[in-house]
């Protein structure tokens, strides 16, 4: 089965062109928004998202669908679009461009969800990556 080694979320990223080794810049953890801003529906936090997955060698040449979540410990989930690639190899870097705006400020779970091939049901990755998406404090004004 299918399985993801790396799941992350970063400000950017970069691959060498010589040695195809990918660099990830600025990882996230925690997101700042400032007081009484509420998110936009639908909108995304401009952030990459990182999967690296591993394949068997019955799953190559099939397509695999993902999808990037945010699940709450109160079991609110805020799911990302679709993302369909086809498995060439062994191992695929999938990088997606925004992360999906939970519609409550909190701690997630950044999770991904993938269906290889024509499979009905989605599976979800037990690895996670922590992202706390919080107001920012008020600080007093410097008056002297």
């Amino acid at each position: 089965m299918a399985q993801c080694y790396l799941l992350a979320a970063a400000v950017g990223s970069s691959v060498d062109q010589q040695s195809n080794n990918m660099s990830l810049f600025s990882l996230v953890e925690q997101i700042n928004v400032p007081p009484g801003f509420p998110p936009p529906p639908d909108t995304k936090i401009p952030l990459e998202v990182h999967a690296y997955f591993r394949f068997q060698p019955h799953e190559l040449g099939q397509n695999i669908e993902l999808r990037f979540v945010l699940r709450a410990s109160t079991g609110l989930e805020t799911s990302g679009e679709t993302i369909t690639h086809r498995i060439a190899s062994p191992r695929i870097r999938m990088r997606a461009m925004g992360l999906p705006v939970p519609p409550v400020l909190g701690h997630y779970d950044l999770a991904v969800d993938f269906r290889i091939g024509d499979a009905p049901e989605w599976t979800r990755d037990p690895l996670t990556w922590p992202v706390a998406i919080l107001e920012t404090p008020t600080t007093p004004r410097v008056t002297h």
